[in-house]
C-alpha cells in the first residue's frame, strides 16, 4: 500500500501528554473511536548506512502477531516548510525480517534484486511505543492525531536508549492549513514544541554516539524552488513556507544558547518581512494591521493582513535584536578592542556587557516559553496555506494531493468528500507570471538603491543606513528570484557585487550601533574610560571603512549588470 504523508510533529512533556489526552478537541472533533495499541519497530540498514544515505528508512513494525514492512522516503516538503512530507509504502511480511522483493514500486526498487544488500541488512535500532490514534475532522477535512510514548534503543545495546513522547498530526483530507489550525486548538491545554527530526533520525543519532544525539546546529536559509510560470501568489507562498521552515528549524539552536541560532532565526524573520514587502502588490488594499495582537488566542489566521503578520514578526524581532546586538558587541567589537588595547583596561567594561548580554538572552529564553511564540509558527503556517489574501491573488488554498488513510482499525467511516469551494480568479497582480513579476520588482528595488545611494560618501549616517536597508531588500529579492535567471553565472556575479556592498554598509552600521552602545556605557562612571577607548579606536577606523564602502558602491554601479533584464 502506498500513501503520501503530510504532517507536523511536536515534542511533548509528561504534563503535555496528560493535557492532550483530556483535551476537548479529541471529543468534539472525533470522527472515529480512538485506538490505542503497543507496537515495536525494528529499523534496518547496512554497516555503511546505505539506506540512510539515500534518505530512506526500512523498518518492520510488529503489532500483536502482525508484521508490516514500512519503507519511507523523504520527499521535499513544500518549499522547505515546517511540514514533513514522506512517501510511505507498507506491506505485510511473514516475520521481523524485511523482504526486499517488496521494494519494487518504491524509490528503492532497484535495490530489491541486490542479494548482497539483503544479506548485509541488520537491525540498527528499535522503537517501542504505545501509540494512540485519534481521527479528527469536520466537513471537508480530516486529520489523524497520533500520540507516541516510549523509547528508541540501540539494537546492539538495548540499555542505550532515548525517550519518545511526541505528537504527530497527519493530513487525511482537506488543505494543509488544517494541520496548523488543529495544533492551535490544542495550545490552550498543551505546550507543543516543533519536532523536526523523525524517530529514524534520532535513532541514527543515538547509535552514532551521545554527542551526535545531542548535537544542535543553526540552520541557514535554503534556496527556494521557483519556476517562471508560477503565479506571483504561488511564488510568495513558496518563499514564505521556506522562511517559516527556517524559523522553526532554529528554535533548538536558540534554546541551546547558540549565537548563530539567534542570528539565523532573525534572518528567517527578516526574509519573511522582506518577502511581504516584495510581494505587497498581490495583497490588495488590506495591508495594514487590523488586530491589536495577531498572536492572541481566538484570532483567525485566515483573516490576518500582511500588516498583522509583520506585527507578529516584529514582536519576535524586538526580543532577538538585543541578544544579537549584544553577541556582536561582545564577540566582535569588544574582542577586537581587547586585541588592540589589551584586556586589562577593558575588564570592567567586559563584565558589564557580559551581564547585559545574559539579560538579553534571558529575555530570549522567556520569549521562547511565551505562549505567543508557540502560536507564532502555527498562525503563520495557517495564514500561508489558506489566508484570505490567496483569493485576492487568484490562488485557491492548495489541496493535499496525497492520501494517508489509517490502517483500517478505526471504527468509523471517513466523512463524505466535499469539494473545496472555488475561488473567483479575477484579474489581479497575484496572477501575474512569476518571471515577469520578479523582473518588475527587481527593477524597482534596483532603482531605489541607485537613487538612495547617490553621493554615498557624503551621506549622513541615517541616510547611509537607509541605503543599507534598500540594498538588503534587493539582495533578499535576488536570493528569492535567483533561480529564475536564464544566466546563472550572471546572477552569481550580481549577487557577489551586491553582497560586497551590503557587507561594507553593514560594517558602517555596526560602527553606528556600537557608537550608540558605547555612549550608553560611557554614562556609567566606572565604564566611561573603557568605553571612551573603544570609541576612539572606532573613530580612527571609520574613515577607512567608509572608503571601502564607497569603493564597493562604485564597483556595484559600474559592473553589476542586472541578471533579470
Amino acid at each position: 500500500m502506498h500513501r503520501v504523508e503530510l504532517g507536523l510533529k511536536f515534542a511533548l512533556d509528561p504534563a503535555g501528554l496528560k493535557g492532550l489526552r483530556q483535551h476537548r478537541a479529541l471529543r468534539d472533533l472525533r470522527l472515529a473511536k480512538p485506538v490505542t495499541r503497543s507496537q515495536s519497530a525494528v529499523y534496518f540498514d547496512t554497516d555503511d548506512r546505505q539506506l540512510h544515505a539515500r534518505g530512506a528508512v526500512v523498518k518492520v513494525v510488529t503489532i500483536g502477531r502482525r508484521h508490516v514492512q514500512s519503507v519511507k522516503c523523504a520527499m521535499e516538503p513544500p518549499a522547505g516548510s515546517a511540514l514533513i512530507r514522506r512517501d510511505a509504502f507498507e506491506d505485510a511480511v511473514a516475520d521481523e525480517r524485511p523482504d526486499l522483493r517488496l521494494l519494487t514500486g518504491t524509490p528503492l526498487g532497484a535495490l530489491g534484486t541486490e542479494t548482497e544488500l539483503a544479506a548485509a541488512l541488520k537491525p540498527v535500532f528499535v522503537s517501542e511505543v504505545r501509540r494512540s490514534l485519534h481521527r479528527l475532522g469536520d466537513a471537508g477535512w480530516a486529520v489523524e492525531l497520533v500520540i507516541d510514548e516510549g523509547s528508541i534503543a540501540d539494537a546492539e545495546d538495548p540499555e542505550h536508549r532515548l525517550p519518545v513522547a511526541e505528537l504527530e498530526l497527519r493530513l487525511l483530507d482537506g488543505t494543509p492549513d488544517r494541520l496548523y489550525l488543529v495544533a492551535l486548538t490544542l495550545l490552550d491545554r498543551v505546550r507543543l514544541q516543533p519536532l523536526l527530526p523523525p524517530k529514524s533520525e534520532r535513532g541514527f543519532a543515538l547509535i552514532a554516539g551521545a554527542a551526535a544525539a545531542d548535537e544542535v546546529t543553526a540552520e541557514k536559509a535554503a534556496p527556494v524552488d521557483l519556476t517562471p510560470d508560477m503565479t506571483a501568489a504561488e511564488g510568495f507562498r513558496a518563499i514564505a513556507r521556506a522562511c517559516l521552515g527556517q524559523l522553526v528549524a532554529n528554535e533548538p539552536a536558540v534554546r541551546a544558547g547558540l549565537p548563530e541560532g539567534v542570528h539565523q532565526m532573525r534572518v528567517s524573520v527578516r526574509r519573511l518581512k522582506s518577502a511581504l514587502s516584495t510581494f505587497t502588490d498581490i495583497f490588495g488594499a488590506a495591508t495594514g494591521a487590523t488586530v491589536a495582537d495577531p498572536l492572541a488566542p481566538g484570532v483567525d489566521p485566515a483573516l490576518l493582513t500582511p500588516g498583522d503578520v509583520k506585527a507578529a514578526l516584529g514582536w519576535l524581532m524586538s526580543v532577538l535584536g538585543p541578544a544579537r546586538d549584544a553577541d556582536v558587541f561582545v564577540g566582535e567589537t569588544l574582542a577586537e578592542a581587547e586585541k588592540l588595547l589589551g584586556a586589562g583596561p577593558l575588564a570592567a567594561l567586559r563584565g558589564a556587557v557580559e551581564d547585559d548580554r545574559r539579560a538579553a538572552w534571558d529575555a530570549v529564553a522567556a520569549a521562547l516559553d511565551d505562549p505567543r511564540f508557540a502560536r507564532l509558527p502555527l498562525v503563520l503556517g495557517a495564514w500561508i496555506e489558506a489566508g484570505h489574501w490567496l483569493a485576492d491573488g487568484g490562488v485557491a488554498p492548495e489541496p493535499f494531493a496525497g492520501l494517508a488513510l489509517s490502517d483500517g482499525n478505526l471504527d468509523a467511516a471517513a466523512p463524505e468528500e466535499e469539494l473545496v469551494p472555488a475561488v473567483h480568479l479575477s484579474p489581479a497582480p497575484g496572477l501575474e507570471p512569476l518571471g515577469a513579476f520578479a523582473a518588475r520588482v527587481l527593477d524597482k528595488r534596483l532603482r531605489k538603491v541607485l537613487r538612495r545611494g547617490r553621493g554615498l560618501g557624503k551621506l549622513a549616517p541615517e541616510a547611509r543606513h537607509e541605503v543599507r536597508i534598500q540594498v538588503k531588500k534587493l539582495r533578499y529579492a535576488c536570493e528569492f528570484f535567483g533561480g529564475l535567471a536564464t544566466d546563472p553565472k550572471q546572477a552569481t556575479r550580481f549577487g557577489k557585487r551586491l553582497k560586497a556592498l551590503q557587507d561594507s554598509l553593514g560594517l558602517l552600521n555596526d560602527i553606528a550601533v556600537a557608537r550608540g552602545r558605547l555612549e550608553e556605557l560611557a554614562a556609567r562612571p566606572a565604564l566611561a574610560f573603557g568605553a571612551g577607548m573603544i570609541a576612539g579606536a572606532h573613530a580612527a577606523g571609520q574613515d577607512e571603512v567608509l572608503r571601502t564602502g564607497v569603493s564597493a558602491w562604485k564597483r556595484f554601479v559600474k559592473d553589476a549588470d542586472p541578471f533579470w533584464s
